[in-house]
């Protein structure tokens, strides 16, 4: 047999025996580099706990995350005072469309980013009820009630103290408590679903500390447009700073946390449900956060958070 012809026929039987059977070696190498891919979740305060919201793929365990789902909020809280800063106010009160207005929005200014929750607190007297009957749930009477009784407007209220007409002290007290630490201090996560508000809150200990302690999650809405005597209201309808839109509980200070006193290095978790009344602009709506302390039927502010 020609030499040639028989080289040929080998050839031949070999490409067919490859192509038959495949090539062992590159199949060996295509499968060495396929893996099982899981989902993992964002552990962003490295609680051993996942953000729903925040996934990927991988074949391995990527770094800051974690194969549960079952963080609500994926964030750390911290110590640092955040003051509540709001101006007693009314829509026929002309010196709160006047000085006032300017005072309350440079303080609003101010506190940007979170420093501070603010809002504007349209209580009876001076005050036509406006925002007060478009409230998801009575909350600034009460407000008004506890902090400011039979006050004159406008008045500057910080931590629960009324700083009467007096921005400037009310703003010295902000800023002194944004230098301090508190024994509790909170963040949270807001979404909407539908005309539903949710608000998944939580609140973590940093020192011991004695007594009751009650946790608000409060609506606030920016630029809402509203009747208001003096310079603000010259033409027409104002747009008002930050204006108290409710408490998302049924009364205004929220729902017990702790009945026995804090206890350091723990976490407590709340969420919140609010259905959004009709006329509300969601694309100002803030969000805040208050603890306050329970001694019977009073409640003494120690820390909040915003999103302002």
């Amino acid at each position: 047999m020609n030499k040639t012809y028989t080289n040929i026929v080998l050839l031949s039987v070999l490409i067919g025996a490859s192509l038959l059977y495949g090539c062992k070696d590159e199949e060996a190498k295509t499968e060495d580099t396929l893996c099982p891919q899981k989902e993992w979740y964002a552990d962003a305060d490295g609680d051993g706990l996942g953000d729903p919201n925040v996934r990927l793929k991988d074949c391995n365990q990527p770094e800051g995350f974690v194969l549960n789902s079952d963080d609500k909020v994926d964030a750390r809280a911290t110590s640092k005072g955040v003051p509540m800063v709001f101006k007693v106010t009314g829509e026929t009160c002309p010196p709160c469309g006047g000085w006032g207005w300017t005072a309350f929005s440079d303080l609003v200014y101010r506190y940007q980013g979170g420093k501070a929750l603010s809002w504007g607190n349209y209580g009876s007297g001076f005050s036509n009820g406006y925002f007060r009957n478009q409230e998801a749930s009575p909350t600034m009477q009460a407000f008004q009630d506890r902090f400011a009784p039979n006050s004159s407007k406008p008045n500057f209220v910080v931590n629960g103290r009324n700083y009467t007409t007096s921005a400037a002290d009310a703003q010295n007290a902000a800023d002194a408590f944004m230098n301090t630490t508190k024994p509790i201090g909170m963040v949270m996560n807001a979404r909407i679903e539908g005309d539903r508000l949710i608000i998944d809150a939580e609140a973590e200990v940093f020192e011991n500390a004695a007594g009751t302690y009650v946790l608000g999650a409060y609506l606030i809405e920016d630029k809402a447009l509203g009747p208001q005597s003096g310079e603000a209201g010259a033409n027409g309808d104002a747009e008002h700073h930050n204006v108290m839109r409710g408490s998302l509980s049924d009364n205004a200070w929220g729902e017990v946390i702790v009945e026995d006193g804090l206890v350091a290095d723990t976490v407590h978790e709340k969420t919140f449900i609010m259905d959004i009344p009709k006329g509300y602009n969601r694309d100002n709506f803030a969000y805040g956060l208050i603890v306050w302390k329970r001694i019977s039927t009073v409640h003494i502010f120690v820390n909040a958070y915003a999103t302002q």
